[in-house]
């Protein structure tokens, strides 16, 4: 993590903290020069990350007493979520996971971080799970009849954070925010370097209903003795179904391009409460969808 106090300490072996000669010519080559290279030496620029977008559809148009509710029904579905993740992705996915230090809030929303695309695609699946069970009032039925249909659409990008003050900033969380915002379709969204990740590791996103979990432990440096919900030893996936890519749009800022792929996956679920045995669902559901406009348009 950079702190501030470090960087104060740092900047004022470059600069002075108050200047009064306003006489003196400077040279902005040489300025330039010098903040370039304690931007450089201060701000990690290797460290990338994948950020997992997810933004609550109109939520501005929620009447108030049901806009002062989503923020909690976000965190209970992120919890219900989170919980699944423990008993069905280890060890992908730590026994003691959380996202509590990693997660962005936004209100409406908010952004989590991982170490790969990976854990953010199975993170977003197992989301869309819990929130499906509480749009079909199985998940605090009562909340739900009150709230109405929930609609989330989400994005993954994969580039550059790191942590200042215990905050997180960066390229990943800059570009997502971007797509979140332009995007008015309530599709699921990731960048190319998302797209390039699965391309690298696992011969495409569209290649993961088949991939075992031998690739999985290639891809995350890991042992996987058991199956995990999404991936089986030796057969092919019996959960994800259909995975369907679409190549979008490059939005342009500056001088940086973005390009986009759609994402459709269609997969089975199955839920259960491990504290009553009873309470189990299976179901299939598809997070993203297939339509192709422009984000622009």
């Amino acid at each position: 993590m950079i702190s501030k106090e470090n960087l104060n300490r740092i900047l004022k072996t470059v600069d002075k903290e108050f200047y009064w000669d306003i006489d003196e010519v400077f040279n902005i080559d040489e300025i330039k020069a010098q903040i370039d290279k304690f931007s450089e030496e201060n701000f990690p620029h290797d460290n990338k990350m994948a950020v997992l977008g997810l933004d609550i559809y109109k939520y501005s148009d929620f009447e108030e007493n049901k806009q002062n509710l989503i923020p909690f029904i976000f965190d209970i579905i992120i919890d219900e979520t989170v919980k699944h993740i423990r008993q069905s992705e280890k060890p992908i996915f730590a026994e003691d996971f959380s996202i509590r230090d990693k997660f962005i809030s936004t209100g409406d929303g908010g952004f989590i971080l991982f170490e790969t695309p990976l854990h953010a695609l199975i993170f977003n699946l197992h989301f869309y799970a819990v929130l499906h069970l509480f749009n079909t009032g199985h998940y605090f039925p009562k909340l739900s009849l009150y709230i109405g249909n929930v609609i989330i659409r989400s994005a993954i990008t994969y580039d550059k954070i790191f942590c200042y003050e215990n905050n997180y900033y960066g390229k990943a969380i800059i570009d997502n925010s971007r797509i979140l915002r332009k995007d008015r379709l309530n599709r699921f969204i990731i960048d190319e370097s998302v797209f390039n990740y699965f391309n690298k590791y696992f011969n495409g996103i569209e290649s993961l209903p088949i991939t075992t979990t031998k690739f999985i432990e290639k891809a995350l440096k890991i042992k996987i003795d058991t199956d995990t919900a999404f991936f089986n030893q030796e057969t092919n996936s019996h959960s994800l179904k259909n995975i369907h890519v679409q190549k979008i749009e490059e939005l342009y800022s500056k001088n940086t391009k973005l390009t986009l792929y759609n994402i459709e996956i269609q997969f089975f679920a199955s839920i259960y409460d491990e504290d009553n045995n009873d309470c189990e669902a299976s179901y299939i559901l598809t997070v993203g969808n297939l339509n192709s406009f422009s984000l622009t348009q």
